[in-house]
């Protein structure tokens, strides 16, 4: 999997920010890893649903949560009609807007595994445009379908650089249960695999 040249990290970061009518209020939308380990320090953050999309496991990982023997299966955001995700809103500093922009983007781009889009995500009755990361359809690490009883044995056998691929989704909910929200789908599917793993 050959990662992104700095220079094709900085014009997708580039071409994303000239999306904007406000560079200088830029919000991140996290519901994965993020929520937990935000690779720079907002200035605030907020509670945010994003509606017509969802918090969808459709991507192996062959490095951080498994292995190439034994891939995992992480989160991606896709669209997903009469869905909701809910998650983090995370306000980037102006004054490290730069830095920290081109922090998110050599983490969550570096392969190009998702698509950095702006949409709108509601937090305290109104609505705010954030910076999503997508999942790119056209990466070859995509999962179009993947069975129940796949997905199940994928997420309880896998193991990476960054730990289990369970453990990934248990501190996914515990982040949506300190955050007062749930995610019932990803609850059910951790349970399966916990209960397939004799946890």
């Amino acid at each position: 999997m050959t990662p992104l040249s700095d220079k094709q990290l900085e014009d997708s970061l580039q071409k994303t920010l000239k999306e904007s009518n406000d560079c200088k209020k830029v919000w991140v939308f996290a519901y994965g890893a993020l929520m937990w380990a935000p690779c720079f320090k907002p200035e605030a953050s907020s509670t945010g649903i994003l509606k017509g999309w969802a918090r969808k496991p459709c991507l192996w990982t062959l490095t951080a949560r498994g292995s190439p023997k034994k891939p995992g299966i992480v989160f991606a955001l896709d669209e997903a009609k009469g869905k909701v995700c809910n998650g983090l809103l995370l306000k980037i500093s102006p004054s490290r807007l730069k830095t920290d922009l081109l922090s998110l983007w050599q983490r969550e781009m570096y392969t190009g595994l998702y698509k950095p889009a702006w949409l709108p995500v509601t937090t305290e009755g109104k609505e705010i445009m954030a910076i999503c990361f997508v999942v790119n359809h056209d990466h070859k690490l995509f999962i179009k379908d993947v069975s129940k009883v796949s997905l199940i044995y994928a997420i309880s056998d896998a193991q990476g650089e960054y730990g289990t691929c369970l453990e990934y989704y248990q501190k996914t909910l515990s982040s949506l249960n300190k955050l007062g929200l749930e995610d019932t789908d990803i609850q059910k599917l951790t349970a399966e695999v916990m209960k397939r793993s004799n946890i």
